[in-house]
């Protein structure tokens, strides 16, 4: 799945992915038989291609990375019952998402703006503000339609 990303972002990646909360996310199912873990993959892998489309530079990059892998970072199965699925987790994970990537991970301004405006227009009151975001928050939408679709 990793292709045409250079050295350093991919251990970027691989230094994301051996995080053991960021593992745990393997464990929850999300569109389709597809884990959140493998979404979030997908959505930077996505995010990345558009990023080099634009030239981005390196630490936009980087706060794709970060933030794209973190993008639903809400550590539950929304599928279970437990939290309802009538458009509530929609409007809920990014804000809990966030606050669990504060957590364990030190974010700047972009790649918290990515995590909390993913679901945007959903999200109304928290709007992408940075070209990383809005890039990541398309990718997102893009991979969950091919996900559900597949």
């Amino acid at each position: 799945m990793i292709n045409r990303i250079s050295p350093e972002e991919e251990a970027l990646l691989f230094e994301l992915q051996k995080n053991e909360n960021v593992s745990k996310m393997k464990d929850y199912p999300h569109h389709g038989t597809i884990t959140v873990f493998d979404h979030s993959l997908n959505v930077v892998m996505t995010s990345l291609k558009i990023a080099d489309r634009l030239s981005l530079n390196k630490e936009q990059k980087k706060n794709i990375i970060i933030g794209g892998m973190l993008h639903d970072f809400f550590l539950y199965n929304w599928h279970d019952g437990r939290v309802r699925k009538d458009g509530i987790h929609c409007w809920l994970h990014p804000k809990v998402a966030l606050s669990n990537a504060k957590t364990y991970f030190d974010l700047n301004v972009s790649q918290q703006n990515i995590i909390r405006s993913h679901m945007f227009p959903a999200t109304l009151l928290h709007p992408p503000m940075c070209k990383e975001a809005w890039i990541v928050s398309i990718a997102d939408k893009i991979c969950a339609l091919k996900e559900y679709f597949k």
